[in-house]
């Protein structure tokens, strides 16, 4: 697990930005969180702020998906954050299919936790996942780039 870990969280509660600060806080591994309540003010910090290169990026799924996709398509674009780890902060009741985040760009995801000590450690072993980028996968280039699958020929006789 990296000792010191910067990391962007976009949530739109302050309940929920300050538990995520607070588990952070537990595990004693946070050089810098930065908390945003909206997506538009989170790109427009990054763009601000080119010094900043968190090593992890946690979106709300209080955020819509299809913004967040065009968020995430935004952030590739910029060589210091296309491959940082960009983690769906679901809640309990979310019901967002796996396929429909990684067609988004989501890197992971991580379920919102009733307390501290359980997020804590949701963080703990989140951290421990090596997220290195695999570009070998066509389906997973076409994803991450937005581009549309090929469709099958409708006779395959002629």
């Amino acid at each position: 697990m990296n000792n010191r870990i910067t990391s962007l969280l976009i949530d739109e509660k302050p309940d929920q930005r300050i538990q995520f600060y607070l588990s952070l806080d537990l595990l004693n591994v946070s050089r810098a969180c930065v908390c945003h309540d909206n997506l538009k003010n989170a790109l427009e910090y990054l763009q601000e702020k080119t010094d900043f290169t968190p090593n992890y990026i946690f979106i709300s799924s209080s955020m819509p998906v299809d913004a967040a996709a065009q968020f995430i398509r935004i952030i590739r674009q910029a060589k210091r954050l296309a491959n940082v780890p960009v983690i769906y902060f679901a809640d309990a009741n979310s019901k967002v299919s796996s396929l429909d985040l990684k067609g988004a760009g989501f890197t992971d995801s991580l379920r919102k936790q009733p307390d501290i000590y359980l997020l804590r450690d949701a963080l703990s072993a989140l951290f421990t996942k090596s997220y290195a980028p695999q570009e070998t996968d066509t389906m997973t280039l076409m994803l991450r780039h937005q581009q549309p699958v090929p469709k099958a020929p409708h006779r395959l006789s002629a």
